[in-house]
């Protein structure tokens, strides 16, 4: 038997089978063996530091890119549920215009707010009103925000569907045919197609009031009424005085009509818009969008012609325009000539020229009012050229054919004088990747600059210049026109609708005032212990004006650790109100952006306009301010608001 063993290979072998030493195998190794590991080298201080670093950087861009997709998420969920998805609004939609411009054009929303009856009045079958009819319009061009309100009493020419037209008031198209009555009617009226139509509710209104903390109105003088009810109308309880009102008094206060007129509710309204985006301004960050978004949401409705929710790069860019919109650009246009007391009427001629007003705002309105109140010489400004005056050619810098002939002719209508190449060249730039429009203009001839200028407003997102060396051989075979426009693919391809704006400078006039420095002089002498700062004594006021009988002086606090005092003055039938007020509020949001600051005297004055009017003038003097606030509608003259401003001086002297 051949074995291991005898072959030499086992332990217990000492020679193997031919004679010769064993060989033995390894010995068995031990299943377990312990060790120590050895340590890490230590980190320096500069590895310690990378490594929370990289760790860091990690979370950031984890945490950034969670909130980047909620954001996203929530941002096309809430621009969602602003889309039509009521009957009424939808239906309406095919009205609008059916080309939405983009956030660099003008665009124009029809904005409806309404009621919703309960209790007494829906039980009776009262259906619900729309108590605002107004027109916004936003001019990224301009700069310039415009409203346009109707008074719910105006009698008008009402469109219903399929029904015979009626006249009736222009808010009974609302309950006769819901939103599509409202938006036929109004375009009826002023020949504007809206490019938007926005449908409030009265909770959104009060919940968008209460999100944002209140709203910060000049409320004219006291309003009071206990008695509500079927017998009665809306209960409402505000003294006077710059103040902070929450959704309902907000609401109180705009739907207020009992004591004046229809005029004066929409110039409430119209006050209200400009504090709710005095608000927005003075605290405006991703927080305060989120508060307006919640309170809208279920409330408002937003539709556009081409269906679904605004995109949100529109909706973006319209709330970073409102929120840098310049001082004294914000026009509140009125109707003229409004006749009646139950029911009101306007002539055609009156109704046009607030439309032409609406949509071409005088943006050097403030300027020119004020300084004709002052008596200065207007600035001379360079004359506009004639679009006959201003030859171009036109080149096509893009890859779309036919895209510098379609637009030559268009500028053709326009009265400009339009050249082409010689012979059969095409209308091509020397480049077809051009991309913002650049308008060129000839050095060598008068009026080049201007021309380019002046065509520059024609074209989104293009720049003026000089003519290059490569543009000018086409020049000049086109005949050394004065300025050569060469398309760039980020021209939207749409020429902007031009007008003339109406010049309403008022025309300098003697302030109508009388020195009555008596007539404030005992009260203010008894109040002033209780202020924390400096009276200032009116010496001068407007010619027929007198204390009001409620409420003529109010010492209270406007916000937290301010104290204010509100005089209130009465002038015309008995019911038309302008105030004083005098506070060490310095900072509040009305008085963030004046349109004009001068100093008279030594002292400093900062003054307000709405459009052409002046509607306050603040004396700032050792931390303390002076308001002089017009009427809602501005009936002061600027010349004798700026009178009366003057015309404080610190008691005792």
């Amino acid at each position: 038997m051949r074995t291991t063993l005898k072959r030499g290979i086992g332990r217990g072998a000492t020679l193997n089978g031919n004679g010769h030493r064993a060989v033995y195998p390894p010995g068995v190794m031990t299943p377990m063996r312990r060790y120590t590991v050895p340590p890490p080298p230590a980190r320096t201080t500069r590895q310690l530091v990378g490594w929370l670093f990289r760790w860091t950087l990690i979370a950031i861009v984890m945490v950034a890119a969670g909130l980047a997709g909620g954001l996203y998420l929530y941002q096309h969920q809430t621009l969602a549920s602003f889309a039509p998805h009521t009957k009424n609004v939808i239906q309406a939609q095919h009205l609008l215009s059916q080309q939405v411009p983009n956030a660099s054009q003008p665009a124009t929303a029809l904005v409806i707010g309404y009621d919703t009856r309960k209790g007494i009045d829906a039980a009776i079958g009262q259906e619900s009103r729309s108590d605002t009819i107004m027109f916004v319009r936003a001019d990224p061009q301009l700069k310039a925000v415009s409203l346009l309100s109707f008074p719910r009493d105006l009698e008008v020419p009402v469109h219903c569907p399929n029904q015979p037209i009626v006249v009736d008031r222009i808010n009974s198209a609302w309950s006769r045919c819901g939103a599509q009555g409202t938006v036929a009617t109004v375009e009826g009226l002023t020949g504007i197609t809206p490019d938007y139509l926005i449908t409030v509710n009265f909770h959104g209104f009060k919940l968008l009031v209460n999100k944002l903390g209140g709203a910060y109105i000049h409320v004219d003088h006291r309003y009071l009424n206990t008695q509500g009810g079927p017998g009665g109308y809306a209960k409402i309880y505000l003294q006077p005085g710059y103040q902070k009102l929450d959704g309902q008094q907000a609401l109180d206060f705009v739907r207020f009509r009992h004591t004046d007129s229809d005029l004066y509710r929409l110039a409430r309204q119209q006050q209200f818009v400009t504090a709710v985006r005095e608000r927005i301004a003075s605290s405006f960050s991703i927080f305060t969008v989120f508060k307006i978004v919640g309170a809208l949401k279920g409330n408002v409705e937003i539709a556009n012609g081409a269906g679904g929710a605004v995109p949100a790069d529109v909706a973006l860019s319209y709330l970073k325009f409102l929120h840098g919109l310049p001082s004294g650009h914000f026009f509140r246009t009125k109707i003229e000539g409004l006749e009646g007391i139950n029911t009101l009427s306007a002539p055609q001629s009156s109704m046009t020229d607030a439309v032409h007003q609406f949509l071409s705002p005088d943006v050097s309105a403030a300027t020119k009012a004020h300084d004709a109140a002052l008596g200065l010489k207007p600035k001379v400004t360079k004359p506009t050229l004639n679009p006959a005056r201003i030859t171009t050619l036109v080149l096509n810098g893009t890859t779309t054919p036919g895209l510098a002939r379609d637009t030559s002719y268009k500028l053709g209508l326009r009265g400009y004088r339009t050249v082409q190449l010689s012979g059969q060249q095409p209308a091509n730039a020397p480049s077809q990747s051009y991309f913002p429009t650049n308008v060129y203009f000839d050095e060598r001839q008068a009026n080049g600059h201007r021309a380019a200028t002046q065509l520059q407003k024609l074209f989104n997102n293009s720049i003026v210049g000089p003519m290059p060396p490569e543009i000018v051989p086409l020049a000049q075979s086109a005949g050394n026109p004065l300025t050569v426009v060469v398309l760039g693919s980020s021209w939207d391809q749409t020429l902007p609708e031009q007008s003339i704006s109406i010049d309403t400078t008022p025309k300098h006039q003697p302030p109508v005032v009388i020195s009555s420095p008596g007539t404030t002089l005992q009260p203010l002498r008894d109040l002033r212990r209780r202020l924390p700062f400096r009276v200032q004594v009116p010496h001068v006021l407007e010619r027929h004006s007198a204390l009001a009988e409620l409420t003529p002086f109010r010492i209270y606090k406007p916000a937290p650790h301010h104290k204010a005092l509100r005089m209130t003055f009465v002038t015309g039938p008995g019911n038309i109100y302008w105030g004083i007020e005098e506070t060490d509020w310095s900072d509040a949001p009305t008085l963030a952006h004046p349109t004009v600051s001068r100093a008279f005297g030594g002292r400093h004055f900062d003054f307000y306009y709405s459009g052409s009017h002046l509607h306050m003038v603040v004396l700032r003097d050792r931390g303390a301010s002076y308001w002089v606030v017009n009427t809602l509608l501005d009936e002061l003259s600027n010349e004798t608001m700026i009178a009366i401003a003057r015309g404080l001086q610190p008691l005792g002297q």
